[in-house]
């Protein structure tokens, strides 16, 4: 993945750099780790995991890195910061703790959960000022009689 993938007007072109660098570092482990939990997890008698949930994530995480995941079948294909934040986690709740490469995905979720969090109070911010510009208006507090469709279905039983 380059950053150039990593879409989304909240994200400065430096955070974008940092989280690919830190995906394409890590990508191949996570994938690993999550090809070990699924085939060791479908051989076993009661799997502790949801394993269609870790192969939906595997291949959303091939997608991402491809720079082909949809988060919508009417959008275009891009780097997700969100959905990649929600897939990195599942692969943290996978990860054991010993695993070599556990603080690099460990530090991949931060960056990308920082990149969410941001994006989230820029959003809010945003939305706020919209709303603040829009003047407010009176309503009506509502008529008293009933509506047309009201009294004719009271009429009609």
């Amino acid at each position: 993945m380059i950053a150039t993938d990593v879409r989304n007007r909240f994200v400065t072109t430096s955070q974008a750099q940092r989280i690919a660098d830190r995906w394409n570092a890590v990508y191949p482990a996570m994938r690993a780790i999550l090809d070990d939990v699924i085939t060791a997890q479908r051989g076993a008698e009661r799997p502790t995991v949801d394993v269609a949930r870790l192969e939906r994530v595997r291949r959303e995480m091939g997608q991402q890195d491809r720079g082909t995941f949809k988060s919508c079948t009417r959008s275009p294909g891009a780097f997700s910061v969100s959905h990649a934040f929600s897939q990195v986690r599942r692969v943290v709740n996978v990860t054991s703790i010993g695993h070599p490469d556990a603080g690099a995905i460990l530090r991949l979720c931060a960056e990308l959960a920082d990149a969410v969090a941001e994006a989230g109070v820029a959003s809010r911010a945003e939305w706020e000022a919209e709303r603040a510009a829009v003047p407010a208006q009176q309503v009506d507090g509502g008529r008293r009689e009933r509506a047309d469709s009201e009294q004719s279905e009271g009429d009609t039983r």
